[in-house]
């Protein structure tokens, strides 16, 4: 659905004057940035875009498109809504979201509003959630949507053609039938009323719905609210049609029917060519894998990813999601925002609360305030990286309020000056100033931890032993840097993960595959090595599945055998072809693969051991290790021998 920033039905003009927008312009970038946080370069690029528009939009021929890409929450339409309210556009901004984009009338009532409103002038369109409106799927063209069709033509012609779909059209077609039957009945029409032949007007034309039956009106007035909605905007007043229709004969009144009718049916042209697009979309996939979209993914490892991704991995992204000609129509002014870090993340909540707090003290006439312990408590509980800003707000939004409301219950609440909101003893306790002697009261909201640390003991050791198994063998065996080790999460589908840098995709080389298979079996076999062959659990299932398609797929589809051929299973599998008549041989090459991998593996953590047991000592210890505490794990100086030239230190 198409939503204007407008509460009217008319737009009121930017500002007119080239000086006038220039002073829009100045100082917004430090207005913007006191409640953006951690996005200042963004916030920079972005209005670097925007204020040749600003300035220059009724110079412009075709519309200027600029994209706004990251991942969740992180404060895309925050910042484009601060953006057009600063620049006094809101009232000719129109959003659509593209994740309705397949239903038929999602982009017809933008397109009526532009024609109505704004055709031939400056305004924004926002488009959010714009990778939903995605044209390509695995690499493979999807059909799109006639509205999705519309909206590229938009993107790049600033013009669209519509046919106009007039539901009052059907009554005034009825109406001229009936009006020309009553005209060669002799019917005849003076100042809009009817002077000769009162029956027959009444007999063909007049029907029970009228609102006036002793009315003569030529036209009659159930149908006038017809005849104004087959108008454009704006659209004439019931006075003005009815001045209209009294100066009319009855020849007056059926050319004016015809002309309704004829314009119609006639093709218009909507002129966008003046609008900013902003598109905004979200590419979580180029920071997490699939196993990582957990709460306890340390923001720093976005981060870290971040920096290695730029534009040119999302213009990557981007041609994944669209053909190339319509990566094309994006144009170049692209803003990539940046995850949100654990510094920025300490600003958001500080943030959050100073303004709650601030509202909260306005409307109870007392200073509320919220101490740091309570404020590190709702940063730790709420923040999930891959989730951006949303959590940790709501959770001040949910959190302080309801504290609050719980103190106003309290006899001596009244009378206080000040509260100031806390956590003691693992308790919400409000500190209450009353003629001033400071009173704690223990608040009955239970504090919400989720604290990973209440796995089984067992668990915690069984997992920290596990992925460290890969995070060795990945690292010593294949070169990856890891960014963080977790053995606690909350989600009982994956109790534990490695996150690994960010390596561009290359072609494996035949001599990488015996590697990269003890890598993914390195959890499975740490256990082995751990808890002996009967000591092994079912975590290792996903593992040992990703390693056999990895060693199958090498074989099969990459030419990575003993013969430059490409197999199919069956053969029904693949109608381009392929060899079907040597699967033993596929099977054998792979489990070969395998069992090299499983002895690389056992050599490796085995030769590691002193390594291995701290490693898994200090995991278990501390449930997860970002990338600092890695660097000083793995690289002290009497290790340097073995991994001296892994360099973790982040740039």
């Amino acid at each position: 659905m198409v939503v204007s920033e407008s509460c009217g039905m008319h737009t009121s003009p930017i500002p007119a004057s080239l000086a006038d927008r220039t002073a829009k312009l100045n100082g917004l970038f430090d207005r913007l940035r006191t409640n953006h946080f951690g996005i200042d370069t963004e916030i920079q690029r972005l209005l670097d875009a925007f204020a040749p528009w600003y300035r220059f939009a009724e110079t412009q021929s075709r519309p200027q498109v600029i994209g706004l890409w990251g991942m969740t929450g992180t404060g895309k339409s925050s910042l484009i809504r601060s953006m057009v309210k600063a620049a006094e556009l809101e009232d000719r901004t129109y959003w659509l979201d593209a994740g309705e984009c397949q239903k038929e009338y999602w982009l017809g009532s933008f397109i009526e509003r532009i024609e109505k409103l704004q055709t031939g002038t400056p305004f924004v369109l926002v488009v959010d959630e714009f990778q939903r409106a995605r044209t390509k799927e695995n690499g493979i063209d999807i059909e799109e949507a006639t509205a999705l069709r519309e909206l590229w033509e938009l993107l790049d012609s600033g013009r669209i053609i519509t046919w106009p779909h007039f539901h009052h059209a059907s009554n005034v077609i009825d109406f001229e039938g009936r009006f020309s039957r009553a005209m060669r009945a002799g019917v005849r029409i003076h100042s809009g009323r009817v002077v000769e032949g009162h029956e027959k007007f009444k007999e063909l034309v007049q029907t029970h719905y009228s609102r006036s039956q002793n009315a003569t009106w030529g036209i009659p007035d159930d149908i006038w609210d017809s005849f104004r909605g087959m108008h454009l905007e704006p659209q004439p007043s019931v006075a003005e049609i009815e001045d209209r229709l009294s100066t009319m004969n009855e020849k007056e009144i059926l050319s004016w029917t015809e002309e309704l009718l004829r314009n119609s049916q006639r093709a218009r042209v909507v002129d966008a060519s003046k609008m900013l697009v902003i598109l905004s979309g979200n590419l979580d996939e180029l920071y997490t894998a699939e196993k990582e979209a957990l709460a306890e993914l340390d923001p720093d490892v976005l981060l870290h990813r971040h920096r290695d991704i730029g534009l040119a991995g999302v213009q990557n992204a981007l041609t994944e999601l669209f053909r190339i000609e319509q990566v094309g129509r994006l144009g170049a002014s692209h803003v990539v925002f940046p995850p949100i870090g654990k510094a920025t993340v300490d600003k958001l909540v500080q943030h959050a609360v100073n303004e709650l707090t601030g509202k909260l003290s306005a409307h109870c006439e007392r200073s509320i305030t919220v101490d740091d312990a309570l404020v590190d408590h709702l940063r730790s509980t709420s923040a999930i990286a891959v989730l951006g800003a949303r959590p940790v707000v709501q959770a001040v939004q949910n959190t302080v309020p309801l504290l609050l409301s719980q103190t106003m219950d309290l006899p001596s609440a009244e009378a206080a000056t000040s509260i100031a909101f806390g956590i003691t003893d693992g308790r919400y306790v409000a500190r209450l100033m009353v003629d001033g002697k400071e009173h704690d009261a223990v608040l009955p909201l239970p504090v919400v931890r989720h604290d990973p640390h209440d796995t089984g003991e067992n668990q915690i050791t069984r997992t920290a032993v596990h992925e460290v198994g890969h995070l060795l063998c990945g690292m010593l065996l294949c070169g990856k840097k890891p960014l963080q080790v977790c053995a606690r999460t909350r989600d009982p589908q994956v109790v534990g993960f490695v996150a690994w840098d960010r390596r561009p995709k290359m072609p494996h080389l035949r001599s990488e595959i015996i590697p990269e298979l003890a890598s993914l079996l390195g959890g499975w076999v740490a256990e082995r090595i751990h808890f002996g062959a009967d000591g092994v659990s079912t975590g290792s299932t996903r593992d040992i599945q990703q390693a056999t398609d990895f060693a199958l797929n090498m074989v099969k589809n990459h030419g990575m055998g003993g013969m430059p051929l490409y197999f199919a299973e069956h053969p029904s599998a693949d109608p381009s072809g392929g060899i079907r008549t040597a699967q033993a041989a596929v099977d054998r090459q792979a489990r070969e693969w395998m069992e090299a991998a499983e002895a690389m593996a056992i050599a490796t953590l085995e030769g590691q051991q002193e390594l291995f047991d701290r490693c898994v000592e200090r995991l278990r210890e501390k449930g997860s290790l970002n990338m600092r505490e890695l660097e000083e794990l793995l690289n002290p100086a009497e290790e340097s021998q073995y991994i001296g030239t892994l360099n973790l230190t982040e740039a």
